[in-house]
């Protein structure tokens, strides 16, 4: 009889932590409100990126003309487009921690990598001039 007694204990105690509860009605309710909120959330950022879109969309209408009469110049002079130079590009992805807050620091970083750029370019600009100038002494 003890042994009887002590295998079904060890087997309640083995199935006691793989039985789940029942949700209750509280629970139900809570987990279909959280939906319903993050269904909002989901919405609202659709609308704001569809805004987006259609300003950036807007932007880009009045610079179409510009690139199709580039295309027509070089159709009609019968010459080749400058062909792209193969240069190495660095991306730099920037985003926040804290979820749904995209856009925090993005014109602090715009601003500080405009920054960087614009003191290598006028870098280079000012080596390239350096060796005209001190060519044109050469001669």
């Amino acid at each position: 009889m003890f042994a009887v007694k002590k295998s079904t204990d060890c087997i309640l105690c083995v199935c006691s932590g793989q039985v789940r509860n029942m949700a209750t009605l509280k629970d139900i309710t809570i987990r279909l409100k959280s939906i319903k909120n993050i269904q909002k959330i989901t919405k609202s950022m659709k609308m704001v990126a569809a805004a987006k879109y259609a300003r950036a969309e807007r932007q880009l209408k009045p610079a179409r003309v510009y690139g199709t009469g580039a295309l027509a110049l070089y159709e009609k002079a019968e010459i080749k487009a400058p062909e792209e130079k193969s240069a190495k590009h660095l991306i730099i992805g920037v985003s926040s921690d804290r979820g749904l807050c995209g856009a925090i620091h993005s014109a602090e970083m715009i601003d500080k990598l405009t920054l960087t750029f614009n003191r290598t370019r006028q870098a280079v600009i000012t080596k390239e001039l350096i060796e005209i100038i001190s060519g044109a002494a050469a001669l």
